[in-house]
């Protein structure tokens, strides 16, 4: 990398300077304050980030200097074979770090995972291991070589004082007997290292591999895990569950009571959760014109307790993406319910209000629309919705509630995640709809729906009751008022097919007489349920009309119950 970018955007303590963005040589940017550098490595992202990193010359003092998650997540980002120097540049502490996120299944450290991040310590500079191995967390060193090798005997083969006390000082009082696999090669070489740097150091670790146990030491070593990733905001699963307590939005107020600072997971801000990841919203908006670097942990905070909660892979990066952008989008979500399309507003809210509290209520607002969408599914209209109403409603009842994309657009299918108040407002239309068919379904038409059991469809089109929908019974009640019978869902006679045919269009278009009188007796009903109304005759429109009465068949129509014979 030749060109560096000159962010237009310079701080100094509390001030923001502008200048003009221009493109530096590698020189000049070293020729920068650590300070300065250090900024511009954190509003890189992916390999630019590590490029940056790479090309400082105090590099050595820039990498320890980040957050380690954030560390963490670029180096599994771009694959530690690829970045073997960034590796062997971290602390002890981000290392112990990159350990606890990445090297345990449950409560059992997984020593076929450590390979990823000693093989490349191991390729570097034996005094930068040497100092890594004697600052790293003691016990997890002790149970990682435990995980490889035991110790068949020490100093008390020897019988000659002077010969074991020479043996103890070049450190070669011990046998050990690796196991089997590529791995234990690599412990094998890290405690080479050790011993013929520091007998001292090497006789103190094997002692403590020879006489813990496995299981305590284990034990000890996940509850000081569950510790440290206490303090980067990783919970544990069950207290992470409430991150997800239903916190009601009409009553909730932000500023109802105080914020206490939030405590830093370590040096500096993490800029990994300021990655965009998602459509520009009101939360990007303010992101991008800048947060304190107390927002930014208390953000990093809430995306880890989301990812534990949700059980996400925190070294796949895929994962964590989604995670981030399902966090943002909640916070969104809360924003714009309390500050509407004002950023300055929403920027406030974000120093004032716990950012938990804004995600729940995003959250909420959500579950009050499944909260609806159920009650909807079990009333007696739920087994008949039509198509679309159907696909809402089973976006809507999930854990976490989804958007049926057919309410943007009639031709979508599938679902997506709620990001901003537009969303909710339009499935809140929808689920209006539902709400007002089920009055004019079960309160309003003159005959009961009859439940699935109920249903006499021998010799009818269709002839099973799950292939029918409420906009069945209405158009089919409606075919029989026209041909001069009740408003009943009876099936039509096959026969009379042309005979309706004839009395609700012509030249392939429904009667707009039809349509207006069926939607204004429908608004009588029921007010709005002439919406519902023009979606039935939608399908007449489109299914009946523009066919010859002479070519209907009624295995291909919808909209109709029809007696066949």
């Amino acid at each position: 990398m030749t060109k560096i970018e000159l962010p237009p955007k310079k701080t100094i303590k509390h001030l923001t300077l502008l200048r003009e963005s221009r493109t530096i040589t590698p020189r000049q940017f070293n020729a920068l304050s650590p300070d300065e550098r250090l900024e511009m490595v954190r509003g890189a992202q992916g390999r630019r980030k590590y490029e940056l990193l790479i090309e400082a010359a105090d590099a050595a003092d820039l990498i320890p200097a980040l957050p380690a998650q954030e560390l963490y997540l670029l180096i599994k980002d771009l694959g530690p074979d690829d970045v073997p120097d960034l590796v062997q540049l971290t602390s002890a502490e981000q290392l112990t770090v990159f350990f606890d996120l990445d090297c345990w299944k449950g409560d059992v450290f997984e020593p076929g995972l450590i390979r990823v991040w000693l093989a490349p310590l191991l390729e570097g500079e034996e005094d930068a291991l040497l100092r890594t191995a004697q600052q790293i967390d003691f016990e997890l060193l002790v149970l990682l070589v435990k995980k490889f090798c035991k110790v068949l005997h020490g100093p008390e083969i020897y019988n000659d004082e002077d010969a074991r006390q020479e043996a103890v000082a070049r450190g070669g009082a011990y046998e050990l007997d690796y196991f089997e696999g590529e791995d234990a090669k690599l412990v094998g070489g890290l405690l080479d290292v050790i011993r013929r740097r520091d007998a001292e150091f090497f006789q103190h670790l094997i002692e403590a591999v020879r006489w813990e146990q496995t299981m305590d030491l284990e034990e000890e070593c996940y509850r000081m895990r569950g510790i440290r990733l206490l303090e980067l905001g990783f919970p544990d699963p069950k207290e992470a569950g409430s991150l997800f307590a239903y916190l009601d939005p009409a009553r909730f107020d932000p500023g109802a009571r105080g914020k206490l600072a939030v405590e830093p997971g370590g040096v500096g801000a993490p800029a990994f959760i300021l990655e965009p990841v998602g459509a520009r919203d009101l939360l990007t908006e303010v992101l991008a014109g800048g947060v304190a670097a107390e927002t930014c942990w208390e953000l990093t905070y809430l995306v880890n307790k989301f990812m534990t909660a949700e059980g996400v892979d925190v070294g796949d990066m895929v994962q964590v993406r989604e995670a981030m952008a399902e966090v943002n989008r909640y916070l969104n979500l809360g924003l714009e319910h309390h500050a509407g399309t004002d950023a300055t507003k929403a920027a406030d809210l974000l120093d004032s209000a716990y950012l938990e509290h804004l995600f729940r209520v995003g959250y909420s607002l959500t579950l009050d629309l499944r909260t609806r969408a159920r009650a909807i599914l079990e009333s007696p209209i739920g087994i008949y919705l039509d198509g679309p109403f159907r696909s809402l409603v089973r976006a809507l009842n999930q854990r976490q509630p989804r958007l049926f994309k057919g309410v943007e657009a009639r031709e979508l299918g599938g679902e997506r995640p709620f990001g901003s108040l537009h969303d909710l407002r339009l499935a809140e239309e929808w689920v209006g709809r539902l709400e007002v068919q089920r009055r004019l379904m079960v309160e309003r038409l003159p005959f009961p729906l009859p439940a699935p059991g109920e249903l006499d469809l021998s010799a009818c089109s269709p002839d099973d009751p799950t292939e029918v929908c409420l906009a069945d019974f209405f158009l089919t009640a409606l075919a029989n008022r026209i041909l001069g019978r009740p408003f009943v869902p009876q099936p039509i006679p096959q026969r009379e097919l042309p005979t309706l045919h004839a009395r609700i269009c012509s030249d392939g278009q429904l009667f707009p007489e039809l349509r207006g009188d069926t939607v204004k007796w429908a608004d009588s009903l029921e007010p709005g349920a002439g919406h519902y109304a023009d979606f039935c005759l939608d399908q007449w429109e489109e299914e009946i009309c523009p066919v010859a009465p002479d070519q209907l068949d009624v295995r291909f129509l919808s909209g109709l119950l029809v007696r066949i014979g």
